[in-house]
């Protein structure tokens, strides 16, 4: 539906509008000496977070920043090569679910030594709520006794499953989606489409996720014939699974997501006993119905959280699938008794 324009990571994260209180406050903390030793960025898919991360590894590690690195010293030469000595990263190796526990061994091994430049330096650790028991052990080590030149930055989607006295001993940034007018203009430059209404809908509100719906193809109206599907005794549901995981399984679980919010804004806002297409319940029983719709809403996030993670997406759709099967079908039996 769109051709996209997206800038790479660096010119998104010092350009994106809604991220301009995040890079100010890093940047005044750089200017008072006060960056703090660990950075939680936090927010919902689509919004820049592992770009803001590189914007901040950059603009912490250069010799002379303003409102931006410089882009010119010898650490910022050593940036755009892809090889500063004082930069690490961590993540979710290819085949993997989690963090390696040696992985972070490494970097706490490498922050603790001193700086190649005489300087800072950087870990990034994305996504760290991939992070397991032992890491996360490990890493608490490391902030409880941290270096004073160094700076841990941590990205994550869902910063609840970070242990608490992980999170406690970071300074969050807590990354919001832009008002919808600035979202529009944002992503007018960036891509082309007939209306960003439906893709900033089922993005809630984040403009590099809106932007990537809007270049699926038929996606959106092949999602909305899925519920239909599925009221059928004879869904084919692992065969359905198996052609969502092949093209775009995150842009159909945001479909699904979209799918279940509305019936759920519906059963609230409607004095009808039931929302469109639904069948005629009684109010307790349309209650318990938006009760589960909650915890379907939550699992169809889960699933699509665990994209990242390598997990057997087939499955993951395959599970959605099935508990959505089940709700409708509890949902036509109580109308039945009613």
């Amino acid at each position: 539906m769109s051709d996209a324009n997206l800038p790479n990571p660096i010119d998104l994260a010092a350009s994106a509008p809604w991220l301009a209180r995040a890079r100010e406050a890093i940047a005044g903390a750089c200017a008072a000496d006060r960056l703090p030793q660990a950075l939680l960025l936090q927010g919902i898919p689509g919004l820049g977070k592992a770009a803001l991360a590189e914007w901040i590894a950059r603009y912490a590690l250069c010799d002379a920043p303003s409102v931006d690195a410089c882009g010119q010293c010898p650490s910022c030469q050593f940036y755009q090569a892809g090889n500063h000595p004082d930069l690490l990263r961590v993540g979710v190796e290819e085949g993997k679910k989690q963090i390696a526990i040696d992985d972070i061994r490494d970097m706490i091994g490498a922050l603790a030594l001193s700086s190649y430049r005489g300087r800072r330096k950087v870990a990034v650790v994305q996504p760290a709520d991939a992070l397991n028991v032992n890491g996360a052990n490990a890493l608490l080590k490391t902030l409880e006794e941290p270096s004073g030149s160094a700076l841990l930055i941590l990205v994550a989607v869902r910063p609840e499953r970070l242990p608490a006295t992980i999170a406690s001993r970071c300074q969050r940034v807590k990354l919001q989606a832009p008002d919808e007018a600035v979202a529009r203009t944002w992503l007018d430059a960036h891509g082309k489409a007939e209306d960003w209404t439906l893709p900033l809908k089922l993005s809630a509100g984040a403009p590099l996720a809106a932007l990537a719906l809007s270049a699926v193809p038929q996606v959106e109206s092949e999602m909305a014939e899925v519920p239909q599907m599925l009221s059928r005794p004879d869904a084919d549901i692992p065969a359905m699974a198996e052609r969502c995981q092949k093209h775009f399984p995150a842009e159909r679980f945001r479909c699904l997501e979209f799918w279940i919010s509305e019936r759920i804004r519906y059963g609230l806002t409607s004095p009808a006993p039931s929302a469109p297409g639904q069948p005629t319940v009684s109010p307790e029983v349309r209650r318990r119905h938006i009760q589960r719709l909650y915890g379907l809403l939550d699992e169809v996030r889960r699933a699509r959280s665990l994209l990242s993670s390598n997990a057997a997406v087939a499955l993951l759709f395959e599970q959605v699938f099935v508990s959505i099967a089940r709700e409708m079908d509890a949902l036509r039996q109580a109308s039945r008794r009613a």
